[in-house]
């Protein structure tokens, strides 16, 4: 998830963000970002299962193509490994459900690190997400846990580049997400851990922020 005017792309917004996550969690408040999105057009838990059973209709097809994107970034369950790559902080923290006004039992997703030269791109790559998803690590001596990934494109990008149906990838369309100064397209896929949501749920209520 990102920004039209991303946090993440100045060490000085990069900076200012974690102080606000880390301020927000010492309050334990959710860190509610100013660009949270405000509109969520996308489908719900019971129909994107419903998606994912379609798609399954042709299980070989799918399993494959998802089973080349996992193998081609397991590499980065070693953060260190998506840095090297390009991929950065994209500025707003652990994300869950509540940051968008929606119910807790939903579920989260976590952090999201983004690959500006990809994001930047309107074409999509499947072996090449834009966004990693990691849940945040647990004890003082763990480190954050891959669980996702993530295509995502500006809407402004998208269709300034000549499209106009949003994009799709396995069968599924992207999501729409608004806000005042926010408008992307973008698809999850847990690849990592299994969300009874759905593969390609926004949200997993296996994992958290608190």
């Amino acid at each position: 998830m990102a920004s039209q005017f991303p946090l993440g792309r100045t060490l000085a917004g990069a900076i200012a963000a974690s102080a606000l996550a880390v301020v927000a969690a010492a309050c334990g408040d959710s860190f509610q970002s100013p660009l949270s999105p405000v509109t969520n057009t996308g489908q719900s838990a019971s129909s994107v299962r419903a998606a994912d059973r379609a798609a399954h209709s042709n299980p070989g097809d799918l399993n494959e193509q998802l089973a080349k994107v996992r193998a081609v970034n397991s590499k980065y369950h070693n953060i260190e490994a998506a840095f090297a790559d390009g991929y950065v902080d994209d500025g707003y923290g652990c994300i869950d459900a509540t940051f968008f006004g929606l119910d807790k039992s939903l579920g989260g997703m976590g952090f999201h690190l983004i690959n500006w030269a990809l994001h930047d791109d309107p074409a999509t790559d499947p072996l090449r997400p834009d966004l990693l998803v990691y849940e945040p690590a647990r004890t003082p001596n763990s480190k954050p846990k891959l669980v996702a990934v993530e295509w995502e494109v500006f809407t402004s990008d998208w269709r300034n580049a000549g499209n106009t149906q949003p994009p799709s990838l396995f069968g599924r369309e992207f999501e729409l997400l608004e806000g005042a100064d926010f408008s992307v397209y973008g698809l999850h896929a847990w690849l990592w851990l299994d969300n009874p949501s759905g593969m390609f749920f926004d949200w997993n209520p296996r994992t958290r922020c608190d």
